[in-house]
């Protein structure tokens, strides 16, 4: 079985939806993720119901399987805000719910958010905000998929086991972004290998941490050896998932981003580094 790769439109703010679609498309991509963040284009909050249904129509006429969603959910939002995050919450929910057309799992992804308390006294926090997150999603045939973050406390591949041996829903599961394990100093192959069991979608970048300061970049304009990476994921029954390229915000708020340049880099590493294993 061949890997299959995909890439998000959380690299294009700056591109029109459904023109982001077709340039995914056109670079070569299997496999699409929706960015329902705030600020994009595609937030629920900005982009309509009918346009969600257009979208889909789209991804589907191109031949995508149903796209996963990058969600980013304030999980651990105070009281004071939990509401309205419940609310926006759910339009993400039913917009992954509208984009999606096959029998596929309806995939979510999202860190704990900015509001998550510290690791060392608040890890019980984190857990029960997931987990009620998860009996949402439940309720909606929806899996969140949880992202450790570098540079934030929840940042190794430890803590995300540790956050599913808690939780133990089937509703969550965890979001394989190896660059942010190899960011903060874990070894690559054993980040896949105490995590896969437990993933359900996989996402590179790379970078290096320079001075405390976390500097993302381009998978394949860094170290991370993403042959390497691929055969880790295929030991451990993973190939099955789409391997998604990601762009930090790092890269693309700058004057000179280049959408499809970026788009086609990641492309020709990842393909690079399938077909090397092949």
């Amino acid at each position: 079985m061949a890997f299959t790769l995909g890439y998000s439109t959380y690299a294009l703010r700056m591109v029109d939806p459904f023109d982001a679609v077709k340039l995914i498309k056109d670079t070569g991509y299997d496999a699409l993720e929706i960015c329902a963040a705030d600020g994009w284009p595609s937030s629920p909050l900005d982009f309509s119901s009918s346009k969600q249904t257009e979208l889909a129509k789209l991804s589907q006429d191109l031949g995508f399987e149903s796209p996963i969603m990058f969600a980013l959910i304030d999980v651990c939002a105070p009281h004071s805000d939990r509401m309205a995050m419940l609310e926006l919450t759910k339009k993400k929910f039913e917009m992954a719910q509208r984009l999606h057309y096959d029998d596929s799992p309806i995939l979510i992804t999202t860190t704990p958010g900015h509001s998550a308390p510290p690791w060392s006294s608040g890890r019980e926090q984190i857990r029960d905000a997931f987990l009620s997150l998860a009996d949402m999603a439940a309720e909606n045939d929806i899996i969140v998929a949880i992202e450790a973050h570098a540079g934030t406390d929840f940042e190794t591949p430890e803590k995300a086991v540790w956050m599913m041996e808690q939780t133990q829903h089937p509703s969550l599961k965890l979001d394989l972004d190896i660059s942010h394990f190899v960011v903060e100093g874990s070894e690559m192959v054993h980040s896949v290998n105490i995590t896969a069991e437990h993933s359900a979608m996989v996402h590179i970048k790379d970078g290096e941490k320079i001075d405390g300061d976390v500097q993302f970049c381009l998978p394949g304009d860094g170290g991370i050896d993403i042959p390497a990476f691929m055969t880790a994921l295929r030991s451990n029954g993973l190939e099955h998932l789409p391997v998604f390229a990601e762009v930090s915000v790092q890269q693309s708020r700058e004057s000179d981003y280049s959408p499809r340049g970026a788009a086609e880099f990641c492309y020709n590493a990842l393909d690079s580094a399938r077909k090397a294993i092949s």
